[in-house]
């Protein structure tokens, strides 16, 4: 069985290369369909093959509306013509909506239409599954539900010691905001949150790229006492030693469908902060995280106060088990059951 996987890795991100390892682990063809060369492989693409997509908006949206239809109308043209050739193609929805949305209207269209063209749908929960139903108007035997796999023995510590390099006593409190650094995940809260609890024993460290609108702002940021900015791509042989280092990660996104970042997270068995979703139900268990209300606006404040009760308390969260439900193999025999239709 051929799949072309669209991406089938990523330099970003390894959740595209563990997924397409499992798979070729698990006996299948993983062929490369990256984005901006669709259209010169798709020609090589055979009867009977699967093209498995991840993240579609790259082929369809344009700042400009003009460029936005096109996009689009060539996109269609060419699932139709997939389609045609007897080709399965399969959509990982991993985010509801893109994180950029200018026009909501078409992205909304484009989206419903894909889901049609589709043959089936994989969304990482059951929670994702019911939206996707409502939104787009998807009927439930085309969805199919598997989780995202976990991040554990991806990244190995090199023995840096980030405590020592941020100057950071071994006793103190440590939290992390990590990844790109984005309007929609919420670092002006978390700065302003953490400036409210902060102590002589407590650091807040924001690690990672921003763009410019959050350059911009961390700029602005008056009181940075406590508050480290390693704002860089942090390099994969990094990321193991800077989570090592840190308490809790702290997530303030102002939208959830699936995070990496929390599996992440949960992988190195770390406590995490972040709003109350669907999300946490389908993935993490009791003391794993500490929840809050968007809506309430201490709510954040109050969750990282509450990390210091449950350092305290020392319990043992049962991350073995759930990790377990994360496993690759697992993830690779469940999606392969859905490219061969037993779901």
């Amino acid at each position: 069985m051929k799949v072309w996987m669209w991406p089938k890795s990523s330099e970003l991100n390894f959740y595209n290369d563990l997924l397409s390892n499992s798979l070729c682990d698990a006996g299948l063809d993983i062929m490369d369909l990256r984005h901006g060369r669709l259209m010169l492989k798709v020609g090589q693409v055979r009867s009977g093959d699967i093209v498995h997509i991840h993240w579609m908006h790259h082929a369809y949206q344009n700042e400009n509306p003009l460029l936005f239809i096109v996009k689009s109308f060539i996109l269609v043209l060419t699932m139709l013509y997939l389609r045609l050739k007897n080709v399965q193609l399969i959509w990982t929805i991993h985010n509801l909506y893109p994180h950029h949305v200018k026009y909501p209207s078409m992205e909304r269209f484009m989206r419903s239409l894909i889901c049609r063209f589709c043959n089936k749908l994989i969304v990482a929960s059951g929670s994702i599954k019911s939206k996707v139903m409502t939104e787009f108007g998807v009927p439930d035997h085309k969805l199919f539900v598997v989780k995202h796999g976990h991040y554990l023995g991806v990244y190995s510590p090199n023995g840096k010691d980030f405590r020592q390099i941020y100057n950071i006593g071994k006793d103190s409190h440590v939290y992390l905001f990590m990844g790109a650094i984005k309007a929609y995940k919420g670092v002006e809260d978390l700065v302003e949150a953490f400036n409210s609890i902060k102590t002589e024993r407590s650091y807040l460290i924001i690690a990672g790229k921003a763009d410019q609108e959050m350059q911009n702002y961390l700029q602005t940021i008056r009181d940075k006492d406590r508050v480290i900015m390693d704002l860089r791509f942090i390099p994969n042989e990094e990321v193991a030693d800077l989570i090592n280092a840190v308490d809790v990660m702290v997530m303030p996104y102002k939208e959830i469908t699936t995070s990496g970042t929390a599996i992440l997270g949960l992988s190195f068995k770390k406590l995490i902060v972040m709003p109350k979703n669907d999300f946490i139900d389908d993935y993490f268990r009791e003391d794993m995280v500490v929840s809050y209300d968007p809506s309430e606006g201490n709510g954040l404040m109050n969750a990282m106060k509450r990390t210091l009760n449950v350092k305290k308390e020392e319990k043992s969260p049962e991350y073995e088990e759930v990790l377990r439900e994360l496993d690759w193999r697992l993830i690779a025999k469940q999606i392969k059951n859905v490219y061969q239709g037993w779901g």
